[in-house]
């Protein structure tokens, strides 16, 4: 019997060790917020083209939006995500640095896009004064979490 509580003990202690560090090893945001507006699945696979545009699924995903808000000098910290999000920048400007610490800046009023295989990035809104808000996009695939964190930053930014 005490033997099995050691042993317990020691797995759950295990757990929270792992638990904690994939917390304390992700790349922090810093003035970075988030508000989910809405998600919804689209239950059956789907093609359409209409010309200009072609969408296809290749099974369920589930369709989220959300504004997301970056204070002057914040950043969303390193991440990916499992599917295609759709951004266009309502105001301020973010800039948007891939994994080679390339930076594309993204002004009121253009669109970009972030996806699955791209490889981490994190946006950045280097205005000293100004918010910069977005509407965001995501499909990815059912029950997928919208956004993954990167343990480790994959370069140094200037």
């Amino acid at each position: 019997m005490k033997r099995r509580m050691a042993i317990r003990s020691a797995l759950l202690s295990l757990v929270t060790v792992a638990v904690l560090a994939g917390s304390v090893l992700a790349t922090a945001s810093s003035g970075f917020v988030s508000v989910l507006q809405s998600r919804g699945s689209l239950s059956e696979s789907l093609q359409f083209n209409t010309g200009a545009v072609k969408f296809q699924t290749k099974g369920s995903v589930d369709v989220a939006t959300a504004v997301v808000t970056i204070a002057p000098g914040g950043f969303s910290g390193w991440h990916e995500h499992p599917g295609i999000v759709l951004l266009t920048v309502k105001s301020g400007t973010v800039t948007f640095y891939d994994q080679t610490c390339v930076g594309t800046a993204h002004p009121a009023g253009t669109s970009f896009v972030e996806a699955n295989g791209d490889g981490p990035g994190i946006a950045r809104n280097e205005s000293t004064s100004v918010d910069a808000v977005v509407n965001v996009t995501y499909i990815v695939p059912t029950g997928a979490a919208l956004r993954i964190d990167t343990p480790i930053a994959p370069c140094v930014l200037p």
